[in-house]
C-alpha cells in the first residue's frame, strides 16, 4: 500500500461516516490501531502523535490519518526518510484531495523543534 490508496481508504470512511466522526487511525503492518475515548481538551493530532510514541513506532514506517480541522482529514505515511502527506477536505458536495508540502502540527520528523 502507498500513500495514495490508504488516502483512497480514508476517504471511502468519511463518505460513509463523515468526517466529524472520524477518530484517528494508525496503521503499522498488519497492525490498525483506532484511538478512541480521546478527552475533549485533547486535539485528535497531539492524542496520535502521543500513541505513535506509547507505541514505540516513531522509528516505523506506518500510515495515519486524523481529523486537522472542521471537515478536513490529513493522511500520511511516516518513514525513516521522513512523512509525507495529504489533505482531504470535506466540500459541499463530495471531497477533495490534495498533497501537502508541509504539516506544521506534525513533530515527530527528524527532531523537529516545534
Amino acid at each position: 500500500m502507498d500513500l495514495q490508496e490508504f488516502t483512497q481508504l480514508t476517504l471511502a470512511v468519511l463518505e460513509d461516516q463523515g468526517t466529524a466522526a472520524y477518530a484517528p487511525t494508525i496503521i503499522a503492518g498488519d497492525a490498525v490501531q483506532v484511538i478512541q475515548g480521546i478527552p475533549t481538551e485533547i486535539d485528535d493530532r497531539e492524542a496520535l502523535q502521543e500513541m505513535v510514541l506509547r507505541l514505540g513506532l516513531e522509528q516505523s514506517d506506518f500510515f495515519f490519518g486524523v481529523r486537522s480541522g472542521p471537515g478536513e482529514v490529513t493522511t500520511g505515511f511516516h518513514t525513516l526518510a521522513g512523512t509525507r502527506f495529504q489533505c482531504i477536505s470535506q466540500l459541499h458536495q463530495g471531497f477533495l484531495v490534495s498533497d501537502l508540502a508541509d504539516c506544521p502540527w506534525w513533530t515527530l520528523d527528524g527532531g523537529r523543534d516545534q
